[in-house]
């Protein structure tokens, strides 16, 4: 059953994520929380809120959320300039969003992460053969900003409309979760805008999926 879950999108006053600074993010709507992927509510040292935009060219993701103590990547795993960290989730925190056009039902979606190093993966799931492409290129931009004074890590993920298949915002219906996993290891903390559960690969229970309602 899809979940039952609305987020508004609406349009960005910012044509691109490099026009995005972390002081502009005092305007960003983060309107929608996330909490345990069982939907409990989360301790209040990781309060997590999502906020999504879109412009001509794509889709802006913006995460925003507290912290004790941030789990990153090993000094031996290299920085990749300007390619994916593979299996990131394993190495570091990182928000998630995973989000297609009629993705509950087709079980057709893309799968985004980010770290607070700004480390990030982007893979191709077809969820309906249990394949996922992970040398899939997305075109995606993304940073992150972490105030260890204030405790708070936020990341913005910009998703171009042509990594869809598309070249532009369509009145398709779109489905999306947005989720984040932190903690001492992977699993530790599992949290999620639209409630999945727990259990393996429980983020990719796609018909828990909530809807993206695009803004004119």
């Amino acid at each position: 059953m899809q979940g039952d879950k609305i987020i508004s999108c609406r349009h960005s006053e910012f044509s691109s994520i490099n026009k995005i600074d972390e002081s502009a993010l005092a305007n960003i709507d983060f309107a929608e929380q996330l909490v345990m992927a069982d939907g409990t509510e989360p301790p209040a040292s990781i309060d997590t809120r999502v906020g999504i935009e879109w412009n001509d060219n794509g889709l802006l993701v913006f995460f925003h959320g507290r912290f004790d103590t941030l789990r990153l990547a090993p000094d031996l795993v290299p920085m990749p300039a300007h390619a994916k960290t593979h299996n990131l989730w394993e190495l570091s925190d990182v928000y998630e969003v995973f989000i297609g056009v009629h993705a509950s039902q087709s079980k057709l979606y893309k799968e985004f992460q980010v770290s607070p190093e700004g480390r990030w993966l982007d893979i191709d799931v077809n969820k309906q053969l249990g394949i996922s492409n992970h040398y899939w290129y997305s075109g995606l931009q993304c940073c992150s900003f972490v105030d260890n004074e204030m405790k708070i890590w936020s990341s913005i993920i910009e998703l171009p409309w042509n990594c869809f298949g598309l070249h532009t915002r369509t009145e398709d219906v779109w489905h999306a979760n947005f989720y984040r996993a932190s903690g001492t290891h992977h699993g530790d903390e599992l949290m999620a805008w639209s409630p999945t559960g727990y259990g393996e690969k429980c983020f990719h229970r796609s018909e828990h999926f909530g809807t993206i309602q695009f803004e004119r």
